[in-house]
């Protein structure tokens, strides 16, 4: 009699079949999961990057502006700076300082249709409040959602 070494076809395919099993029940809520995430750090950089644009405002004594796109933002203090710029025109021209220009991650959007921002744009003014209220709203691709809200004078940014 020899001695067999190694394993039969029988047992490679049972062994495939059981992890082909596990990995199917285990992707859907490792998606679901990511998904999720993917929305929360969204949210999460926004909702900052709209503080450190409040606190630039401050800072600076000057308009600070935040333009929303689908699938980004751009912050920049809104004071003409340099050739061709123009004070408190909402469009980044001249020499204006930019605070931030973020993409959002794959799978997460800004939904601009729901969006309160009049033409999906706000701003601070040199005291921290906000001139244009509003409300933002983040999706991701299962159609989850996060709402940013900048709905008071006072320059306060919440998360729903």
């Amino acid at each position: 009699m020899q001695n067999n070494k190694g394993f039969t076809i029988y047992e490679l395919i049972i062994v495939m079949a059981i992890i082909l099993i596990l990995s199917s029940i285990g992707t859907p809520s490792f998606l679901s999961w990511r998904n999720k995430a993917k929305l929360d750090d969204a949210t999460s950089t926004l909702q900052v990057d709209l503080e450190v644009a409040k606190l630039s405002a401050m800072q600076e004594n000057e308009y600070v502006a935040i333009l929303f796109s689908t699938n980004s933002y751009l912050i920049f203090i809104d004071n003409g700076s340099g050739s061709g710029g123009i004070t408190d025109n909402w469009i980044h021209d001249g020499e204006e300082k930019i605070i931030r220009n973020r993409q959002l991650p794959t799978g997460v959007r800004l939904d601009l249709s729901s969006t309160t921002f009049s033409s999906n744009r706000t701003r601070f003014n040199g005291r921290g409040q906000i001139g244009n209220q509003g409300k933002v709203t983040i999706v991701n691709n299962a159609g989850k959602q996060k709402i940013i809200d900048m709905n008071n004078r006072f320059g306060r940014i919440t998360v729903n």
